[in-house]
């Protein structure tokens, strides 16, 4: 049989309530009977222009709230009228509520219920212990004296980047220290190279502080030497910004004879570089970063954020020597001094070990999500590191990313494609990136998986609203 939902269809949210919900209006109108059996899956999907998995969402939904009966071997039918109860139930609206999508679209960390608990811990600890200069100082710029050495002293030791104490600042997350690197060596107009994937905080950078940001050719294991070399006979570059691990969104890491290979570039070009190296505590120890190679021209950024909890935005800059003067009024314009509690909080957790405890956790449960991406998605041509935050995921054909991006929001799932990492206008790449981090609920990033493997199953609806 088939039965026409479109004058019930409407509103917000993934298409599969919507379809429950006009179910449930459409019993209430008339239009469908207690007792009457509904269209199969696949004949209402064809009807409705969706695919098969949303109208069996849309019906075990509607079988959630009392309003069909699944019967096996017989179909799907409109549940009989019993009591008053059930004939109270078919003339109130629609017991259908707006679920949270699962978000498989955001670069964040797993945080369990025992990182809200360690957080709160340490700021019941810090209201007892605090320094006091942590609620009355403003001054100095560069951060709290005893908070740049005891991160001096981590830097050094975990992430192998030289400097001492007084070459460091204290900035309110990698961003904000992204933002003070590149304003200290970049004027307006000049041309910055970085990856042609790279992440979007960059590519916004280059809009609000206008200077040219060109894409230099990536692999598996970031930007190509050759590419960045011809590059920069090319445009001339005043700087290079990298991200050599775990490249957002590709995820490309370099080895190290790769790191070797980009530092003797950019010594004999004798060119700025600024390395992002947010994502570094991810990666076990053994990888050496950038600015190990080439401390006196290099700008080093990484932050707590994407390895402990995310709303520890600890941030740290680490600037060449000859350079402090230029970046500490930037410093002081975009933020005064960054915010000293918040670093009261990591000097305490680098003190106790808690940020190497948090951050060796966290890429057991990245590893763990990316065994559960691997199995779910098997078969798919998938990108990834063994704990990194995201899958980089190949589409086959015919999928194009922003037709899959849909579906899965119409299907409650949020995935992101590459548009917003794109350098540089051109054709988009037939990937997703699926993020694994943001949904604390492992069964729901599982049910978000599920969605996606099974949409990648089939061919994409045919009335897509997208324009191109």
């Amino acid at each position: 049989m088939t039965i026409d939902l479109t004058p019930f269809l409407g509103g917000h949210g993934p298409k599969y309530l919507s379809i429950a919900r006009a179910l449930a209006e459409a019993v209430r109108h008339g239009v469908l009977s207690p007792g009457m059996r509904l269209p199969t899956h696949r004949e209402l999907a064809e009807t409705l222009g969706v695919s098969v998995q949303t109208v069996s969402r849309a019906y075990e939904q509607a079988e959630k709230s009392g309003l069909v009966q699944a019967r096996v071997g017989s179909g799907t039918w409109i549940r009989d009228a019993e009591g008053d109860s059930e004939n109270e139930y078919l003339r109130a609206p629609a017991a259908v509520t707006d679920a949270a999508p699962i978000d498989l679209s955001i670069a964040h960390p797993v945080c369990p219920p025992s990182h809200h608990r360690r957080f709160r811990d340490a700021l019941a600890e810090l209201a007892e212990t605090a320094h006091a200069d942590v609620i009355g100082a403003c001054r100095p710029i560069a951060g709290l004296q005893h908070q740049r050495e005891r991160a001096n002293a981590w830097l050094k030791e975990r992430l192998g980047v030289p400097g001492e104490a007084d070459d460091r600042l204290l900035c309110n997350g990698a961003a904000h220290g992204l933002m003070l690197a590149i304003a200290t060596v970049v004027q307006h107009g000049d041309v910055v190279l970085t990856e042609t994937l790279t992440d979007h905080g960059l590519i916004a950078l280059a809009r609000t502080l206008g200077f040219q940001l060109h894409g230099v050719a990536i692999d598996e294991q970031g930007v190509i030497p050759e590419a960045l070399e011809a590059a920069i006979v090319k445009f001339r570059p005043r700087a290079v910004c990298l991200t050599p691990t775990q490249l957002n969104p590709t995820g490309a890491t370099m080895e190290n004879a790769r790191r070797d290979a980009v530092a003797e570039i950019l010594l004999r070009h004798d060119i700025w570089l600024i390395e992002d190296d947010v994502h570094a505590l991810l990666e076990p120890p053994g990888l050496k970063s950038l600015t190990s190679r080439l401390p006196q021209q290099s700008f080093h950024v990484t932050s707590l954020t994407k390895s402990t909890v995310p709303g520890l935005r600890a941030g740290y800059l680490t600037v060449p020597r000859g350079q402090m003067h230029h970046t500490l009024p930037r410093l002081r314009a975009t933020s005064w001094m960054a915010t000293p509690l918040i670093f009261e909080l990591a000097d305490y957790w680098l003190a106790s070990g808690m940020v190497d405890t948090l951050a060796h956790e966290q890429r057991q449960l990245l590893a763990e999500r990316q065994a559960l991406a691997a199995r779910k998605l098997a078969g798919h041509a998938i990108e990834s590191r063994p704990s990194s935050l995201h899958v980089w995921l190949r589409l086959p054909e015919p999928w194009r990313a922003e037709e899959l991006q849909q579906q899965a929001r119409q299907e409650g799932v949020a995935i992101t494609t590459a548009q917003p990492f794109l350098v540089e206008q051109s054709a988009m790449p037939r990937r997703v990136r699926i993020s694994l981090g943001a949904e604390p609920d492992l069964a729901r990033l599982s049910s978000g998986l599920d969605v996606l493997s099974q949409l990648l199953g089939e061919a994409p609806p045919p009335m897509l609203e997208i324009a191109y």
